[in-house]
């Protein structure tokens, strides 16, 4: 393992894009001896660590494993192009990010399905951890494969390469695999015993059981002496599995927040939404356990940014009291919080109001998904024009400068009538906002719709490409007067194939397997997505796409039969029925039940006490910002390790900010809407070079109350103070004070020493070294010989390399690399471990 991560540190990090996408080491992330556990499991994600870490079930599922002292989960996420081809180059396998051990060392690996589209990044992330990829070629000693998420509600494409399914919620489902896991294991149990016993398991699908049949050119499981697999759900979301310390990343992801989940399913049953009928029943937290887990949350992390998530936030039953909580939260530890998902017709006036007080907006989002009533009917989206345009107004006289409006084009029934309603909805909106003002936005995002299994719709056709084509740039076209309208629709094909992999069979698992080896990656990226290479492949596996996107015969047996999410096909039939007829399906959380077949004695909707008021004249944080003038100053020394090397300043900046906010430092903060602490650092390091001794200075509102190394417990563990000093009087400005810097330089394959001393004559000789950059076609020349205060050869730990003293004035700067380039031309610079040691101040 400490052979792999020094290669892993000297001949792929230094060379990829971002490498903290691949280097690990952020706050809360669990290490431990992998000697001493019995179980160690990988979440792999298989998409970009921005997504991975974005997704709040992946920190749900590595503290609830991570919790147990015998069992260690650790995570790994898909490797962008430049690094792939490094790592295939290098012959390096993929890794965890805790302990850098190869995937394949691990003994399960558990892939977190998302979206469809992901799915060549999952049989590349098997492949590049030495792995085969279908999973009958796989051997015993070869870790158990494992799948989970909302797209394995079909997992038929995926069937020839993961070796079991985990269908439903995963928090108790990863607890009783891990246990099953961990007993075969001590037994010596085979891996083919393993995946039998596994079968046993609720919830869980192992398709190497299942024995298939060609019927209409579909591959069928053959169900015929098995029960269905019915899906593993949580009757509540309890509090112990939501993380109080969750994995803070070093850098900004998609969304870097602290994530908060508020309830889980919806009832609305919008009739193409697979997230909805998967998810369900509702099940709702305790609005006391949602201001727990924010407070806790904040003061483990220093976030002060806040999603309350759901697919319907607004549906939460005490909604109001929970905006009232987070309106005291906000006010006592100056958060940011949102609400990624709302419905317009679930807000009432005063809870936007509310809502704007907790999370200023300028732009807020509309998904009416289809512009005539007739058509919001037949999806079931129950709410009246008059309502769309009301929600507008009241957002407009809210000063909310960027409106945002969702449709789906090729809706099932459809027609022309529909989209010219399109056409006029945007034209009546457009104009109420050149109304306020002329430099309000609209921006529209059409979307093709794609059937989806386990929906009403499922046995829906997609509509053809051209036509999809031709209606967005109609709408694009009849739109073309309106200055304020910004119009994108999303590329149909990348629909086609999401709606191939959605309702696929094990065939389209060949279709997979054969787009992957032409080099598919990303396909749900639009700079990515090469169709030309999907149809080649189609071709070569003799597999008709059209047959997964025309419409299917409602007698027809599913690829994804042997699976169910609860919901029965009777339902299913009945609201494609309800749907046909133009007829809307209320929502069961205000009566009546439709019986979708998903309750049971055991799991029924859980809605939070409407009742329920919260104490909140003591708030649990209380760190209100403090705006009034330092009177106490700190100037910190600190160290930037190894494993943070690769951390930008700004991002680490960031992390500081965090952490003396959640050690309740006593910051001073600037004036404006959105004041940041007052704390100022040194030159920054050069990218990749680590520093022993930098320096950061902070203005407080009084005495420290505690140390200040105690900022250290909300640290990636290779940064750290050092050292602190409190003066009354304001220390001169670090940027123009810093007047030079001592840095060692050791090559990462040995020199001779004479060789060495050799370049620091030749330097020291020099009466002037030139150094040409070129910015923006004007190319800057600078002689770094005055700057270089003086340079030796130096011996650490069995090494030889330089140490140098440079300029680094603001005027006067001898970079590092600048150096080196004098030191050894042949080289470099990633070839060198850098680091500065001191800083000189004038």
């Amino acid at each position: 393992m400490h052979k792999l991560k020094t290669v892993i540190e000297n001949r792929f990090l230094p060379f990829v894009e971002k490498p903290l996408r691949y280097s690990g080491n952020e706050l809360n992330s669990q290490k431990k001896d992998l000697s001493q556990i019995k179980l160690h499991g990988v979440i792999c994600f298989p998409d970009l660590y921005e997504i991975g870490m974005s997704h709040h079930g992946l920190q749900i599922l590595y503290h609830i494993v991570n919790s147990n002292p015998d069992w260690a989960l650790s995570r790994a996420f898909a490797p962008w192009q430049d690094a792939e081809e490094i790592l295939r180059k290098e012959d390096i396998p993929l890794y965890s990010l805790e302990y850098y051990s190869p995937l394949n060392e691990a003994d399960w690996l558990g892939f977190s399905v998302q979206y469809e589209l992901q799915f060549t990044n999952i049989l590349n992330m098997i492949d590049l951890a030495g792995l085969a990829v279908y999973s009958k070629q796989r051997g015993g000693g070869d870790p158990l494969i494992i799948a989970g998420g909302p797209c394995v509600g079909n997992p038929e494409p995926l069937s020839p390469f993961i070796d079991a399914f985990v269908i439903g919620d995963g928090e108790n489902a990863v607890v009783e695999f891990c246990s099953m896991l961990e007993r075969l294991k001590q037994q010596g149990a085979s891996r083919d015993e393993i995946i039998k016993k596994a079968a046993e398991l609720s919830g869980v699908y192992v398709p190497g059981n299942y024995k298939t049949s060609i019927v209409n050119g579909f591959t069928i499981p053959d169900t015929n002496n098995k029960n269905t697999v019915n899906p593993v759900k949580v009757p509540e979301l309890e509090a112990k599995n939501y993380p109080q310390k969750p994995v803070v990343p070093l850098i900004n992801v998609v969304h870097h927040r602290l994530a908060v989940e508020v309830m889980r399913g919806c009832t609305r049953g919008c009739r193409f939404c697979s997230a909805g009928m998967y998810y369900r029943p509702v099940r709702e937290r305790s609005c006391e356990d949602i201001y727990s887990q924010v407070s806790d949350g904040v003061a483990s992390t220093g976030w002060r940014d806040v999603g309350l998530l759901s697919l319907s936030t607004a549906d939460y039953s005490c909604f109001t009291p929970l905006l009232g909580a987070v309106h005291t939260l906000k006010d006592s530890a100056q958060l940011n919080v949102s609400l990624p998902s709302t419905r317009l017709d679930a807000l009432e006036e005063s809870q936007i109001s509310k809502l704007n007080q907790i999370s200023s907006f300028s732009s807020f989002t509309i998904a009416p998904e289809a512009a005539s009533p007739r058509l919001r009917r037949v999806i079931n989206k129950d709410f009246s024009d008059e309502d769309i345009f009301r929600t507008v107004n009241f957002l407009l006289e809210r000063n909310v400068q960027t409106l945002k409006l969702y449709f789906m084009l090729g809706l099932p029934t459809e027609t022309q009538s529909d989209i010219d309603a399109i056409v006029e909805m945007i034209r009546k909106i457009s104009h109420l906002m050149r109304g306020y003002s002329k430099r309000k936005t609209l921006n529209v995002a059409l979307s093709p719709f794609s059937p989806k299994a386990n929906t009403p719709f499922q046995w829906e056709a997609m509509e053809d490409v051209k036509e999809l084509q031709n209606k967005g740039r109609f709408i694009k076209h009849s739109l073309r007067g309106q200055k304020n309208v910004r119009v994108s629709y999303r590329e149909p094909l990348i629909t086609l194939l999401e709606t191939v992999m959605a309702r696929g069979d094990r065939r389209v698992g060949d279709l997979v397997f054969r787009g992957w080896s032409n080099g598919a990656r990303f396909d749900g990226w639009d700079e990515m997505l090469d169709m030309d290479r999907w149809f080649k492949a189609a071709e070569i596996e003799n597999i008709d796409l059209k047959r997964y996107l025309s419409q299917i015969d409602i007698q027809q047996p599913l690829p994804w039969q042997a699976i169910s999410t609860g919901i029965g096909k009777s339902f299913l039939l009945k609201e494609r029925q309800r749907s046909l007829l133009e007829e809307v399906t209320p929502d069961c959380r205000n009566g009546k039940c439709f019986n979708c077949g998903v309750c049971s004695p055991e799991i029924r909707p859980l809605f939070a006490n409407t009742e329920e008021q919260i104490g909140l004249a003591s708030p649990l944080i209380k760190r209100s910002p403090n705006r009034v003038r330092a009177s106490r100053f700190v100037r910190a020394i600190y160290r930037k390790g190894d494993g943070v090397r690769y951390l930008g300043h700004l991002d680490m900046v960031e992390i500081f900010h965090r952490a003396l906010i959640a050690a309740s430092v006593p910051l001073v903060y600037s004036q404006g809407f959105n004041p940041h602490p007052r704390v100022s650092f040194g030159p920054p390091l050069p990218f990749g070079v680590t520093g022993e001794s930098e320096i950061f200075d902070i203005e407080i509102s009084s005495d420290l109350k505690s140390d200040l190394l105690e900022v250290n417990h909300f640290l990636p563990d290779d940064l750290q103070i050092i050292t602190y000093q409190t003066q009354a009087i304001k220390p001169s400005s670090l940027n123009s004070s810093v007047c030079a810097a001592e840095y060692t330089f050791f090559p990462s394959q040995s020199n001779t020493i004479d060789d060495i001393e050799c370049s620091v004559t030749n330097v020291m000789d020099s009466k002037e070294l030139i150094v040409r950059h070129e910015k923006k076609g004007k190319v800057k020349v600078k002689d770094i010989r005055p700057l270089i205060k003086g340079l030796r050869v130096v011996e650490e730990n069995g090494r030889v390399g330089w140490l140098g003293y440079l300029g680094l004035a603001p005027s006067a700067t001898c970079k590092p690399s600048e150096l080196l380039s004098f030191l050894a031309p042949d080289r470099g610079f990633s070839e060198f471990v850098v680091t500065r040691k001191k800083l000189f101040l004038e």
